[in-house]
């Protein structure tokens, strides 16, 4: 009943607001109108275009109506699923669509060849898939199910076993919870954990780096989640919005031998990833476990392999020097429309 109430007061009051704001002119127009208006049906175009010119645009105002769904329904909207206790999660690692497993079998034959790109480089590439928020936090989805998650990862771990690679294991021994409560995104706990398994199979293969790096942590700030953007929630008060998250960046400085006039060479590890790489210090780490300095290839919004093959087809010179490729990517990016580049790759494969 709480639910109904709430749906009901929000038409209500967006209903009077119309008519506040807008009243005068839908007169206008009724008053107005030709009898051929009103049955040609081009009237309703009129009547249309007045009520949204009549509908309130406030961020204020938007986000308060983002917050009294969130909180009276429990509803973020249609790219985020609302959890327990504040946690919000990307509606993509839940849903389910008949292409899934087309777009799946797509990437993952794909896979041998890109793979295949770099041995013959003689350049270690080191697969990182980070798993769905949804698949390790699963405690906060109050009740519903992670299949889509589970399908794609066992999809993965087969094609994976069928094909050599040097891969990072991040759902075992997780540290839970890893993730922001109102980000897609690892917290700082969950990218050192990540950058320091990551520069164990570095170091193991190549060696431990020689560069000292130092990290230092900046001031703690407020950190606006992803989620909580795409679901209006940043403008929503307090009181309707999830608790606020706090951060503290973390910086990395890397002292180089020679003066300063030498010139440095340029990065031997390259990391090539998602969102996920540019977020929560995990490039800051995974320089200071390393002891490397590491160039920055990724993508926001890379998906599957977005950077990596920016870095084949593009800017292949940026492999010339290199001797590590570290390789990230959201293990929900398996089920994302193929793009451009990944179908072209495909063409490429099946010679057609």
């Amino acid at each position: 009943m709480i639910k109904i109430l709430t749906v009901l007061a929000i038409i209500f009051s967006g209903f009077v607001s119309i008519l506040f704001r807008g009243g005068d002119s839908l007169f206008d127009i009724l008053k107005a109108a030709p009898l051929q208006d009103y049955m040609s049906g081009s009237l309703s175009g009129k009547i249309d275009r007045a009520v949204f010119d009549a509908i309130p645009r406030s961020a204020g105002l938007n986000g308060f109506s983002a917050g009294v769904l969130y909180k009276g329904l429990r509803d973020a909207g249609p790219q985020v699923w609302a959890g327990c206790n504040d946690w919000l999660y990307s509606a993509e690692e839940l849903r389910i669509d008949r292409r899934d497993a087309e777009h799946m079998a797509a990437r993952l034959r794909l896979l041998p060849r890109l793979v295949q790109a770099f041995a013959e480089r003689k350049i270690l590439l080191v697969v990182v898939p980070v798993p769905d928020k949804a698949e390790q936090v699963e405690e906060q989805l109050c009740g519903l199910s992670t299949d889509a998650s589970r399908v794609r990862a066992n999809a993965w771990a087969q094609a994976a076993g069928a094909t050599k690679l040097h891969q990072i294991n991040l759902r075992d021994q997780w540290p839970r919870p890893g993730y922001w409560r109102t980000d897609t995104h690892w917290d700082r706990t969950g990218a050192q954990f990540a950058a320091e398994a990551v520069a164990k199979l570095v170091n193991g293969a190549v060696g431990a780096g020689t560069e000292r790096v130092s990290l230092t942590r900046g001031v703690r700030h407020e950190r606006p989640g992803d989620l909580a953007r795409l679901a209006g929630l940043q403008d929503a008060p307090k009181w309707l919005a999830p608790a606020a998250e706090y951060a503290e960046d973390a910086r990395t400085a890397i002292q180089r031998s020679g003066g300063l006039l030498d010139d440095a060479a340029a990065p031997s590890v390259l990391l090539a990833g998602s969102s996920f790489s540019q977020n929560s210090g995990f490039i800051e780490y995974l320089q200071a476990a390393l002891a490397r300095e590491v160039a920055q290839v990724s993508e926001a919004g890379g998906g599957f392999a977005g950077a990596l093959l920016k870095l084949l087809q593009q800017k292949p010179e940026m492999l010339a020097g290199a001797k590590v490729v570290i390789w990230e990517w959201p293990m929900r990016s398996l089920v994302a429309p193929l793009s451009d580049a990944e179908r072209q790759m495909l063409r490429q494969i099946e010679g057609h």
